[in-house]
């Protein structure tokens, strides 16, 4: 009819949880301070008087799982993750045969 219009749909995607995180991102930060906690309970302090010093190499797993959820790769706009991703996706794909025979 004129004059009305239907209303497109919204794009789903994914809601914010708590403090502006998406549940994926909230599950990937967790497990990355799940892996700081077990290293920490491995890996011994460094001898320093400093207490956070001395503690601070146990951050790094936790840090790592930060780069890959907030860091853009330059040239697709992809999170860090998602192209790792779709780059060993691609690498593993490119290995295949593919045997055509002419048809008689």
């Amino acid at each position: 009819m004129y004059g009305q219009q239907h209303p497109l749909m919204e794009k789903p995607g994914y809601s914010k949880v708590v403090w502006g995180l998406t549940f994926p991102q909230l599950i990937a930060i967790l497990i990355g301070g799940k892996l700081s906690y077990e290293f920490a309970k491995v890996v011994p302090a460094i001898p320093i008087n400093n207490v956070v010093i001395a503690h601070v190499h146990h951050l790094i797993p936790l840090a790592l799982t930060l780069i890959l959820l907030y860091t853009r790769e330059q040239k697709t706009g992809l999170l860090l993750y998602q192209y790792i991703f779709c780059w060993i996706k691609f690498k593993l794909k490119q290995n295949r045969i593919f045997v055509w025979k002419r048809p008689i």
